[in-house]
Parts: C-alpha cells; structure tokens; sequence
C-alpha cells in the first residue's frame, strides 16, 4: 500500500493517541501444514475475538448453494453463474443484502473451512489443475494457489470449506485472475504459526490478490496471519468486487516493513464495491478498510453493518473524500477493543455520500472506559451523541 501523507483533524471525542511509524512496503507466499492446526483461534494476545450483538448467537449456517454438500475433497460443476449484490445506479448506493447469520459478528464460531455446512472433519490436499465451471469442497491448498494466469483466464470456480495456508512472505497466497470466483467459508491462513501471534517471517503478504479486472466475492471466510489480507484494483457494476460475512484478525506483526491493511486498494477508482457485515479487528499501522486514494476517488461503495476496531486510521475511503460520489457507510459499529494508533476514521466527504446510524461500543477490558458511550452514534468530526448524524 502507499504511504499516507497527512492525518484527520478535528476529534472531538475520544482523544485517541497520536503517533508516528515510518515503513516501507513488500509483497509475499508458499509452504504447508495440518489443517486442523490452522484452525481460527477463539482468542489471541494480538487481536480480539469478533463481539456478538447481545442477545443473539450464531444459528446454523446454510448451505451456501442450496444443496447437500458432496463428498470430501469433490470438486463438482459449478452452478449457474452467481452475481453477488452490488449497489444500483442511484443517487446514492443502497445498503448491501442483510447478513444471514441472526446478528452476530463474524468470529471463530461462523467463519471458516470448519463452519462450512457438511464439514465431514477433514481436508483433502487439493493436487492438479483448476478449472473453469467447478466447485472445489473442502479441499486444502498449499503454497501460492494461481486462479488462471496472465494468459490463462478461468471463469465460474468457486471454493467451499477450503484452507488456503501458505508462507508467501513477500507475495500471494492465491493469486486471481480469472472471472467470478467465489470463496466461502473458506480459512486463509499462515502455514508456519498454528495460531495467533503471527511473526513476520512466519505470515504471508496477501491472502488474495486480485490481478485483472474479473468478479470476485468473498463470503463467511477467515483471514489471519496477513501483511494485507484483500488487495483489490479493480471493481464495476458490471464486475462488482464483494466481502460479506467475513473475519479478518490477527494481522502479522509488520516487521518494521509492512504497511499492514485488511481490505486495501491502494491508488482508487474502483466502483460497485459491497463490504457487508464483515469483522474487521486487528493490531495493524495502517487500515482496516483501506481505499486510499492516489489518482481517483471512489464511486458507488457500500460499508454496512460492519465491526470495526484496531490499525492506524481504522477506516480510510477516499482519504479527504472530496472527490468520492455515492458512498453509503450505515450501520456500522466501531468498538474499543483495540485502540487505533491515529484514530477510527481518515476523513469524510464527497458528493451524495450518506453516513447513518454508525455507533460506538465500549466492549470489556477496552480503552474506552466510559460505559455511558456504549451505543452512542459516532459521527465522521469524532463527536459522540445521543442523536444520528445528519450532515
């Protein structure tokens, strides 16, 4: 990701501590290990567990593709093409479709190979060559996975209750270039640390990184152990890039090179982007939704009913956010288990851009003491209030 040149002004409350941390960024990926050792760990000393909205819990997961799951490790044909949700041309973008799961927050109990519907216990090493048209079903993949190549383009593979580990320090673990994949319920995570905390050497630089302009949709995965856990240039209405469901935690300790990002797009431009309902909480310099800007603003987004908490700017769309048009960020909630280095937000701004019902969670144990907070609506100037944002 670039380096960001200039920090929000005007926090009102809370004062959040102000630092400064000069790196540099590289790229990385390979290696292997027992699936069951990669599990999503319940808790870590680097990061915290996905909170649940009191009251409800996780219900039983539904198959992702309406049918019963077929064997272990059985790739079969891919069912008719699936278009993930996007937001339609208005003047503003609509809130992405409600998460399935009653409520709670994606965590260790929702996310992952092993919450897959018909997880049968165990993987299978997948061996061979991708291919268009097929799903790949609990199956598990070592090293830097390629999903086509730069002359090779597949099209319609999706993954169900798959590991992908690796320990591609300076690279990819899966590499996509090809048209509308899907993962679900689907782990990406470091190949030589069974569980959380991740050394530099011992993670991995991008969980996915997306190559070319094709359809990408991510949904009820883990990702952990990472150096930037989505990297993304490239998403349309036509080609809409979507996350949902989805647990980023525990980020690789930066290494004093890293500029550690869960979601990140690093120069802008992209478009029709769905981030829905996602965890996103980790120790990190940078950010948690990283669409920084470089050349272009950004058009067309929706962030609902996102967990937020932790990184440098936690959020970051547009950096300033003046040129940005048709950004929808409702329903989302940042907590205070992991202070931000800087503060929750970059900044705010544009045209038909819509902030609502976006508030604050004093969760246990973290820096925010002040329990009469909890559930206030926190607007984009950093003000707490009993009353939405209405600007």
């Amino acid at each position: 990701m670039r380096r960001q040149t200039n920090r929000r002004a005007g926090t009102r409350v809370p004062r959040l501590l102000v630092g400064a941390l000069a790196v540099v960024l590289i790229a990385g990926c390979g290696g292997g290990a027992d699936p069951d050792a990669s599990a999503p760990p319940a808790a870590s000393a680097g990061g915290a567990v996905a909170p649940q909205v009191p009251g409800t819990a996780p219900s039983t997961a539904e198959s992702p593709t309406g049918a019963p799951a077929p064997a272990i490790g059985e790739a079969t044909s891919a069912p008719a093409t699936r278009t993930p949700l996007a937001p339609t041309a208005s003047t503003s973008a609509p809130a992405a479709k409600p998460a399935a799961n009653n409520g709670a927050w994606p965590n260790a109990s929702n996310t992952g190979y092993k919450n897959a519907p018909g997880y049968p216990g165990s993987l299978t090493t997948f061996t061979g060559e991708l291919e268009s048209n097929r799903t790949y079903r609990f199956m598990r993949f070592t090293g830097k996975l390629f999903v086509g190549t730069t002359d090779r383009t597949l099209r319609n593979i999706t993954f169900i209750g798959c590991l992908f580990e690796s320990n591609s320090v300076d690279d990819a673990t899966v590499a996509v270039y090809s048209e509308n994949v899907v993962f679900d319920y689907s782990t990406f995570a470091p190949s030589k640390d069974p569980a959380p905390p991740v050394d530099y050497n011992n993670g991995y630089q991008y969980a996915i990184d997306v190559k070319r302009n094709v359809q990408l949709t991510v949904d009820h995965s883990d990702i952990w152990g990472f150096g930037n856990g989505i990297q993304i240039g490239f998403s349309s209405r036509e080609k809409p890039f979507v996350v949902r469901n989805t647990w980023f935690h525990d980020a690789r300790s930066d290494g004093g090179i890293d500029h550690t990002d869960a979601i990140l797009c690093s120069d802008g431009g992209p478009t029709y982007m769905v981030i829905d309902h996602n965890t996103i909480a980790s120790v990190g310099n940078t950010n948690g939704l990283a669409f920084q800007v470089e050349d272009n603003y950004y058009t067309d987004v929706s962030v609902t009913n996102n967990y937020f908490s932790g990184f440098g700017y936690t959020v970051n769309i547009g950096g300033n956010g003046k040129g940005n048009q048709r950004i929808t960020f409702t329903g989302n909630t940042f907590g205070t288990d992991l202070k931000p280095m800087w503060g929750p937000l970059y900044g705010w701004g544009g045209t038909n851009v819509t902030w609502r019902n976006n508030k604050w969670r004093v969760a246990p144990g973290g820096y925010d003491k002040q329990t009469a907070n909890d559930g206030k609506y926190w607007w984009p100037d950093g003000t707490l209030s009993t009353k939405d944002y209405t600007g």
